[in-house]
């Protein structure tokens, strides 16, 4: 899952560049500088967003000339600092060092429409549309297939990260922010306040036919869609038997503990994305033989929905995709070793999973009976 999700984080921007990597590094450097920011601010939304563009400003003017030049590093500083022409050349060099008009072209679009906002032009949403839709035009089939990718699942993340720097500095209980802290709000404001701005207009742009991800055989999780891809002209065996063995191990990714029980397990929504591919491919669906060996805390999304709420208090989101996997032919096998370890028992789980003595001899009976091995890891 969290592979397929870089795809997705791809069109971020600045948010997970390496601007994390700046930020340290400016920190270190600048020894203990720190930055009004009254205490006041945490508790009054209207004045808080009203102060982070002077904070922008405020980090912006320590910046080196090397560093101004770095939108990737510096991009949200000078966009919510509302220099728009900087934001614009910045993006411009940008676009010509990795020779990609899609990077970060939502962001130029952005600028030029508040641009002609400011100069009683067009309104925002006017000239960010028509501007967005002119660049999109030019882009490559492929480019346009990653833009494709937009989902609403990046405003939960951003949400999750805008809310959690707010926490840490309200904890601090200070007036002041050092620098590390200052460029973390500025960016992680940056991506809330953007792209809540710009998503409503984007995704029906660029989430159209013949781009957006197909879903083939499994439709119940997002992260298992298949791009398209023109001008292949290498194929698959479709006659053959294609037997695949997955190992399904995690419960969440690493850093995404907290969020993981409301969301579809990354594993059971990789299995989903390897059959799609299989099928988008060309193999029909009775050559395709799947077997999942499940073990460690992979098991929990397996539960029952009464014995998962029980201990994530959530309704279990992995049913519906379970259900629709077992209806395409794939059979779970879980680890009695790992049950016992994790004192779960047979009875809480969903409906209609094998139960092996150790998921280890499932998988060497497996590969031994010749089926691919994938090892489904959430890394």
């Amino acid at each position: 899952m969290k592979r397929h999700f870089a795809l997705l984080i791809s069109m971020l921007f600045f948010i997970h560049s390496g601007f994390s990597q700046a930020t340290e590094k400016n920190a270190a450097d600048s020894g203990n500088k720190k930055f009004y920011f009254p205490a006041s601010l945490h508790t009054d939304s209207v004045a808080l967003t009203r102060a982070i563009p002077q904070l922008a400003r405020e980090v912006v003017a320590g910046l080196t000339e090397k560093e101004k030049k770095e939108f990737d590093k510096v991009g949200a500083l000078f966009l919510i600092a509302e220099d728009y022409p900087k934001t614009i050349e910045t993006i411009d060099s940008l676009q010509g060092k990795k020779n990609d008009a899609s990077e970060s072209m939502e962001l130029k679009s952005y600028a030029r429409a508040r641009m002609s906002e400011k100069q009683g032009g067009k309104n925002f949403e006017q000239a960010f549309t028509e501007d967005f839709k002119a660049a999109h035009a030019k882009l490559s089939f492929r480019k346009k297939v990653n833009m494709a990718l937009l989902d609403t699942t990046m405003l939960k993340m951003i949400n999750t990260e805008y809310t959690g720097i707010l926490e840490k500095i309200k904890n601090q209980k200070g007036d002041s922010l050092d620098l590390e802290d200052a460029r973390s709000l500025v960016e992680k404001f940056a991506g809330e306040s953007v792209m809540k701005k710009i998503f409503p207009i984007m995704y029906p742009l660029v989430t159209t036919e013949p781009y957006r991800p197909v879903y083939p055989a499994i439709k119940s999780s997002i992260w298992g869609g298949v791009a398209p891809v023109q001008g292949i002209n290498e194929f698959p065996d479709t006659k053959m038997p294609y037997k695949l063995l997955m190992e399904l191990t995690g419960f969440a990714t690493k850093g995404m503990e907290k969020e993981a029980p409301k969301e579809i397990n990354g594993g059971l929504s990789e299995v989903a994305r390897k059959i799609n591919l299989h099928v988008a491919a060309g193999i029909p669906k009775k050559n395709i033989d799947v077997v999942v060996a499940v073990h460690a805390g992979a098991i929990f999304a397996f539960l029952k929905n009464e014995e998962y709420k029980r201990k994530f208090k959530t309704d279990n989101p992995n049913i519906a995709i379970i259900k629709e996997l077992q209806n395409f032919g794939v059979k779970f096998i879980v680890c009695g070793q790992a049950m016992t370890f994790l004192k779960t028992e047979d009875e809480n789980l969903v409906p209609g999973i094998k139960l092996a003595l150790t998921a280890q001899t499932v998988l060497s009976t497996y590969q031994l009976k010749g089926y691919v091995y994938y090892d489904i890891r959430l890394d």
